[in-house]
């Protein structure tokens, strides 16, 4: 069987478009400028849990850092048919325990209401199974950006690709992540439950370099790690819980957009741990984090005179989503002395993603 997939090396950003040929003990490939390379069936692994409608992204332990992304559903499935331990990371027999455990808490909320929704949040968050985060991820991500439409642009979604994977160069466990652009008129970005990231047309447009929506980036991947976008929507549920125990009601915040907007706002805490997250990647990944400060720096002049986005005010800003103030700006520290900053794109892929919703 054959397909096709976008191949990284792991030492550079370029992100080289290859042929496949899957064969009954390995998984063949070549491209421009790289011969056939051989990745035995038995050495594949997954990057990230597969998952039905996301890219299978594939990796070797003898080569680190290189990774084989397929878009091509049919050819994904026949990989995994014909090396099924990479279904080995949906661990579904582990989703058990959470599940009950979750189950367990929600009961006891009327009687632990205060433990429930000041300090349980953030161990529940990573408590939640994988399929409860996916279907509220995608349900929140849905309602958030209503009909606005999503940028698909061939060269851009591969620049976004080659730019998460020198994000990935840091070393980090990311997260699985499913990172997408919308053509809306609004200057943000924001996690949601599910390693779901979503960035505006708008936000891509105002940035003066790659580097600064890298920077942006790397902070909701912080937030996805961290699982933020859990916790802030359990401690949300919990008060509305509460508050529908004490009054008898039955009305939903979670599923309003002033619920959603709400849960964009996160915690200084959880700001500070965000920041920290996308300041380290940076620095391993050898990116520039100076590029984040300058660009939260200039947003800070602008905020005021931005002009409101109709249906989509309730998103406000990266600012008013993300505050931007002086404390949290001076504490994202430069690259160590020694260590040069390398280029998250090329010009090419940079002016690539600028088009992304041409």
């Amino acid at each position: 069987m054959e397909g096709s997939a976008i191949y990284f090396d792991g030492k550079t950003a370029a992100d080289i478009v290859v042929r496949l040929r899957l064969t009954p003990d390995a998984l063949r490939f070549h491209g421009q400028d790289l011969n056939e390379q051989i990745w035995p069936l038995s050495d594949l692994e997954a990057v990230d849990p597969p998952h039905a409608g996301r890219p299978l992204r594939l990796c070797r332990a003898a080569m680190p850092g290189a990774r084989l992304v397929l878009h091509d559903e049919a050819m994904g499935n026949a990989i995994l048919k014909a090396a099924p331990q990479l279904r080995g990371g949906l661990r579904t027999g582990r989703m058990l325990r959470p599940l009950a455990w979750i189950a367990g808490g929600l009961a006891a909320i009327a009687v632990c209401g205060y433990l429930v929704v000041q300090l349980a949040p953030e161990g529940l968050a990573r408590l939640l199974p994988q399929s409860w985060r996916d279907r509220i991820g995608s349900q929140m991500e849905a309602s958030i950006v209503d009909a606005a439409r999503p940028c698909s642009g061939r060269a851009g979604v591969s620049a976004l690709a080659a730019m998460t994977a020198r994000i990935a160069e840091s070393g980090a466990d990311l997260p699985p992540l499913a990172i997408t652009v919308y053509d809306l008129p609004v200057m943000n970005a924001f996690a949601m439950p599910g390693d779901r990231i979503v960035i505006t047309r708008e936000l891509i447009s105002r940035a003066a370099s790659p580097e600064k929506v890298a920077g942006v980036l790397a902070h909701e991947i912080g937030h996805a790690a961290n699982r933020h976008p859990e916790a802030q929507m359990v401690r949300i549920m919990g008060i509305q819980i509460l508050i529908n125990l004490i009054t008898g009601g039955n009305s939903d915040t979670v599923t309003s957009m002033a619920g959603f907007a709400a849960l964009l706002r996160y915690s200084r805490d959880a700001e500070s741990e965000a920041d920290a997250y996308a300041n380290r990647i940076m620095i391993d990944a050898a990116i520039d984090p100076l590029g984040l400060r300058n660009f939260f720096r200039g947003l800070l002049k602008e905020e005021r005179t931005q002009v409101t986005a109709g249906p989509f005010d309730a998103l406000g800003s990266l600012l008013s989503t993300h505050p931007g103030t002086e404390e949290r700006m001076n504490r994202i520290q430069p690259l160590p002395d020694g260590i040069a900053a390398r280029p998250v794109l090329s010009e090419a892929q940079w002016k690539a993603l600028k088009a992304i919703c041409d």
